[in-house]
């Protein structure tokens, strides 16, 4: 019997996610803010608004896939 290998790829999916989720939001957080003209971000970042909160919204969905993906393979691991 074979056992199963450490789940490596998976955990460090989560964390590059987590990462990325972070960034974006401390940028979005530092230089956008909605107003009465709509989302808009500041000079460093102002063309890239839609793009921050696309990419924060996308990884708060993937973070929760891939940390979920995560926890079961590190359970199977564990128990193998």
């Amino acid at each position: 019997m074979t056992a199963k290998r450490f789940p490596t790829i998976s955990i460090a999916v989560t964390v590059v996610l987590a990462v990325v989720l972070t960034a974006s939001n401390t940028i979005y957080e530092r230089y956008c803010a909605f107003g009465f003209g709509g989302f808009q971000c500041n000079d460093p970042v102002s063309g890239y608004g839609s793009a921050l909160i696309t990419t924060s919204l996308v990884s708060i969905a993937l973070l929760v896939v891939s940390a979920a993906i995560a926890v079961w393979k590190l359970i199977a691991w564990a128990r193998s």
